[in-house]
């Protein structure tokens, strides 16, 4: 997949199938329109794309400290992921926020060579919104393009509910994985480089890896998860701290994601790329008396997780 972040778009992208959005979440029914976009771009023999604003509108609009589920490295992932051909990043600021629609659509038929934009039925674009998909279909007409209306309409079979990242964030600051990763289509996870630390963990028989994920990246609660681990394309059974660690550091203002990998007797990851995928909350975190007090609790939670999953 090509990431193309030039907003001014220099050089035209190769003719494309487009579909437009934040793509916050990539959930379920992003992924049905974006595997719609795959599909008609094949027929038509053209690319297929999609185009993102950057920062998250909510941030721009609302609130500055608003955190997105999934850090632009971790989309471009899902997108990849979901076999798209381009993503083109877009600034969201003041000067787009005021885009009148038909400078909009100029933008993405004509700078960005879409001949065919896939949108949900209720989209709206350009200043103040006021831009729909009749108005993206007689503009689309005036470039020679097409406009195809995709019905967002997917549910969780499982709970009889829409499918929303607004539900999923809340499902996921609620502790409950579960549900969320069944909105999702797949498991929540963090991605971010191992860095080295004081190696406390090895001192009690549990060494770890440990990430600071981003500022801006959303996390959920405080605690211990059950977790498989993605390194080097290999999978491990895991489990992972989320918090400030603070029997070993109480002083400490920066979140880690520090994670224990299940019979890995390998080389040290230091530097290396993961993906750690979250399964299911096991506890809160707390501030434990003494370091043996901490290593018989990760035992116990080690113990729990590899008897529920079979991970013996």
């Amino acid at each position: 997949m090509i990431v193309i972040n030039n907003a001014a778009c220099v050089h035209k992208p190769t003719d494309c199938v487009l579909t437009i959005g934040k793509f916050e979440s990539i959930h379920l029914g992003h992924r049905a329109l974006l595997a719609e976009v795959i599909r008609q771009a094949k027929a038509l023999g053209l690319k297929s794309a999609a185009m993102v604003f950057e920062p998250h509108p909510y941030i721009f609009l609302n609130d500055a400290r608003y955190k997105p589920l999934f850090t632009e490295d971790e989309r471009n992932h899902l997108l990849a992921d979901a076999g798209l051909d381009y993503v083109f990043y877009f600034p969201f600021d003041e000067k787009f926020a005021a885009l009148p629609p038909k400078d909009f659509c100029k933008k993405i038929f004509d700078e960005r060579n879409a001949k065919l934009v896939v949108v949900g039925e209720n989209y709206r674009f350009g200043k103040g919104r006021v831009g729909d998909v009749e108005l993206l279909q007689k503009e689309a007409a005036a470039y020679g393009a097409a406009v195809q209306v995709f019905a967002l309409q997917v549910s969780d079979a499982l709970n009889s509910v829409k499918i929303s990242t607004s539900g999923i964030r809340q499902f996921i600051a609620e502790g409950k994985l579960a549900e969320a990763n069944c909105q999702l289509g797949f498991p929540f996870f963090i991605m971010g480089t191992v860095a080295k630390r004081k190696q406390l963990g090895r001192t009690i028989g549990f060494p770890t890896l440990n990430m600071y994920p981003p500022d801006e990246k959303y996390l959920p609660p405080d605690g211990v998860y059950a977790t498989n681990s993605i390194i080097g394309g290999v999978n491990y059974r895991s489990i992972t701290n989320i918090g400030l660690r603070p029997t070993v550091d109480n002083t400490s203002a920066v979140r880690s994601v520090e994670t224990h990998l299940f019979g890995y007797a390998g080389k040290d990851l230091y530097d290396e790329y993961v993906k750690i995928e979250l399964l299911e909350f096991i506890r809160p975190e707390r501030r434990f008396g003494s370091l043996e007090e901490l290593k018989a609790r990760i035992a116990e939670d080690v113990m729990q997780v590899q008897v529920k999953y079979n991970w013996m």
